[in-house]
């Protein structure tokens, strides 16, 4: 098979960049993160496009290489100490959406990854595990986790009065 070229993988990249700032936004929880993270995403897709085998696999490779992305920023981030209070930074969720979006990204990563795969990028578990390198039992938990999770913090908010 010949390697993409590279209107093909830019087509892919403009076909999925919402996807992919929403994927990266939900493993960083930041928007600066995120966008620096789809940058970098597309810099080592086109770098490494000839390690892509099967056409049909292009959406599941970027997504594995924005993954890999996501979590090596956090882990380079760990290492920065700063000083400001982040509670300065909080603002309250402005619209339905934000506010299920701020609830979703309370998951822990392994959750929440998951879930945003499946529910928002439309993945099966099959991929998902396969993306993840996890067996699907694994996955299949961690969906079931997150739903128990949103459906607990959904009631809670009702009683509290507040809706998502």
């Amino acid at each position: 098979m010949s390697v993409m070229n590279k209107e093909e993988l830019s087509k892919l990249i403009l076909e999925n960049q919402k996807e992919m700032y929403v994927l990266a936004y939900s493993i960083l929880k930041n928007q600066a993160d995120a966008q620096d993270a789809v940058s970098e995403c597309i810099v080592r897709a086109f770098e490494n496009r000839t390690s892509l085998r099967k056409r049909t696999s292009a959406r599941s490779w970027l997504m594995k290489i924005l993954i890999n992305v996501s979590r090596s920023a956090i882990t380079k981030r760990q290492k920065v100490v700063l000083f400001a209070d982040p509670e300065q930074y909080e603002q309250e969720p402005e619209t339905a959406e934000d506010h299920l979006w701020s609830v979703i990204l309370e998951l822990p990563e392994n959750v929440r990854v998951v879930m945003v795969l499946y529910y928002y990028e439309g993945f099966s578990v099959r991929e998902i595990s396969t993306l993840l390198d996890i067996p699907e039992g694994t996955t299949k938990t961690r969906l079931s986790s997150g739903r128990k999770q949103l459906e607990k913090w959904i009631e809670d908010g009702k009683e509290h009065g507040r809706v998502i």
